[in-house]
């Protein structure tokens, strides 16, 4: 019988399960003149078109890959012609993020990187402890500290404890990505972390390719495309088998009619195709059987049911193509999943939202074209508006855009 651990090459790649992000600066990014955002484990972000959200999750995703290639000339990939750089201001654009790693301490990671779009460069990068008082700048800690391509890496576990000159031989390259020294265990945490960052969106689903027989791969984390949801599905069956029953349930819940699941070996050499079970239907079904929105379900609830999730999951849009009675379960699988690892959300449904606490949802809008971000109990007047019609308002304060205008 074909398993995963049999065929499986390598080690699985466990992400760090301690650490998160708190908040992030973004200073000269499109709408984000300078900008903090704070998350919790779990933040679902609303806004209108043009507020933002997108730009926040393609900052984040910049950084994630800027680790394992050079920044290109035009800084995000496939933008040539867009506009990166905040305007009005300089061709400029600086991120603090901060870090909790393995909930012991909190570091900053600082970059700056400057144009002219065509020619970028790296012109700081430094990772340090956070200040825990004013008073306490004498105990930053600088990890990581380059400028303009050189600098020094140094880490506190390191047995040698020393100080190591390095040259990057390229100004558009992140430092950070390049530690592969497992000694320099707080910098290749970091690096390890931010690597296993994950972005979603349901419109780029390549769903010719989750309905076909897939080849078992080496990760089992969902691919941003969902093309490997077959290898994801085999992976729980054969190793986490009290998970895989846990997802079957809640599609029972989502989806009438719905029977069983199970993934065979079939296709071309250690190929797994998906089978499906469902009511009053005789012939076993394939995932090119079902819908994009059932499609989409699977994926979404295959990812918070792992035991071993990626290091931060940010999702645009997780409701689109779903019925509304599943949103209710799907909120409560994201709660879930934010116990194991931290989870940003967008979404435009005003029914979705309501699904979640208001101390896990932030508004972002445009005032005199830059974005403002808020978390929504932290907005006095909307707080005392709910106080005064009620939280089962907030529905209608969403859909006609007061939500923003209260905040």
């Amino acid at each position: 019988m074909l398993s995963y651990s049999d065929k499986h090459i390598g080690e699985i790649y466990i992400m760090s399960e301690y650490c998160w992000l708190p908040a992030i600066r973004i200073r000269g990014y499109r709408p984000f003149r300078d900008l903090l955002f704070t998350f919790k484990m779990l933040e679902v972000i609303v806004g209108a078109n043009g507020s933002g959200k997108t730009s926040l999750f393609e900052f984040l995703k910049f950084l994630r890959d800027a680790f394992t290639t050079d920044i290109p000339p035009e800084i995000i990939a496939d933008s040539m012609g867009q506009r990166i750089f905040h305007s009005p201001g300089p061709d400029k654009l600086f991120w603090n993020v901060e870090i909790n790693l393995k909930k012991k301490i909190s570091l900053y990671y600082q970059g700056e990187i400057v144009g002219p779009l065509g020619s970028p460069k790296v012109s700081f990068e430094r990772v340090v402890t956070k200040k825990s008082s004013a008073d306490d700048a004498q105990n930053i800690y600088t990890y990581l500290d380059f400028r303009d391509s050189k600098g020094l890496v140094r880490d506190p576990d390191d047995g040698d404890f020393l100080r190591k000159e390095w040259r990057l031989g390229k100004d558009n390259r992140l430092g950070l990505g390049a530690i592969t020294d497992a000694n320099l265990s707080t910098l290749y945490s970091i690096r390890e972390y931010i690597r296993g960052w994950r972005f979603y969106n349901p419109f780029n689903f390549n769903l010719e390719k989750i309905r076909r027989p897939v080849a078992i791969t080496q990760s089992p984390i969902l691919d941003e495309d969902a093309g490997n949801l077959g290898v994801v599905l085999f992976y729980l069956m054969t190793e986490y088998p009290e998970a895989f029953a846990d997802l079957k349930s809640l599609i029972q819940f989502a989806v009438p009619g719905f029977k069983s699941m199970t993934v065979k070996a079939r296709g071309g050499l250690n190929e797994v195709l998906v089978f499906w079970e469902e009511d009053n239907v005789e012939t076993e079904l394939t995932l090119a059987d079902l819908g994009a929105g059932t499609l989409r379900f699977i994926a979404w609830a295959s990812l918070c049911v792992l035991p071993d999730p990626p290091s931060l999951i940010c999702i645009d849009d997780p409701s689109i193509g779903l019925h509304p009675r599943t949103l209710a379960i799907l909120a409560g699988l994201f709660e879930k999943a934010a116990d194991k690892t931290q989870v940003l959300l967008t979404t435009h449904s005003s029914y979705f939202l309501t699904q979640f606490d208001l101390d896990n949802i932030a508004i972002l809008k445009k005032v005199n074209g830059q974005s403002v971000y808020i978390n929504a109990k932290n907005s006095k007047n909307l707080m005392e508006n709910l106080k005064k019609i009620g939280i089962e308002r907030l529905e209608h304060l969403h859909r006609t855009d007061e939500l923003e205008a209260l905040t």
